[in-house]
């Protein structure tokens, strides 16, 4: 396969078994420490603790319109009421990160989660077509998410 990004991750992390690599040093390996440590400085939350409340108080009200609405058989209105509501939890969801924690703005470590998965997602779709088996392994043997590992679940001659 053709040098990727990806690949030297895996490379890191196949070379290192059980290892917990954060993903900022992934993504700069050259960085050092130095860059690891000041990619953990984070920014504001995306939502702080006044916004929450106020978009659970909104929720509690629409989920409230629209019982009254779909009761008085205002379907219409009960559809539109339900748009503004999905729209609410998409956006609570988008500021809620793994484990329900609260994403930062200008999160580098979030940044790197980002684009090591999606690195790591990317090079084994392309392993799929060479070597499925190898895929498969990795796939179920690579987590990753704000530091990456390799944990080998089951021990497999590979015939490359």
């Amino acid at each position: 396969m053709p040098d990727a990004k990806g690949l030297r991750d895996l490379h890191l992390l196949l070379s290192s078994p059980g290892t917990e690599i954060p993903a900022t040093r992934l993504l700069n390996p050259a960085g050092g420490e130095e860059a690891v440590a000041a990619a953990t400085l984070s920014g504001d939350e995306v939502l702080d603790v006044q916004a929450r409340s106020a978009y659970r108080r909104r929720l509690s009200e629409l989920d409230e319109q629209i019982d009254d609405a779909t009761a008085a058989g205002n379907d219409t209105k009960a559809a539109r009421l339900d748009v503004e509501r999905e729209a609410l939890l998409t956006e609570l969801r988008a500021a809620a990160g793994l484990g329900n924690r609260h994403r930062r703005l200008g999160d580098e470590a979030e940044r790197a989660r980002k684009a090591v998965t999606a690195r790591i997602r990317d090079t084994l779709r392309k392993l799929d077509d060479r070597h499925p088996e190898l895929a498969a392994h990795l796939r179920e043997s690579v987590s990753t998410g704000t530091t990456c590992c390799y944990r080998p679940i089951t021990a497999t001659s590979w015939r490359l």
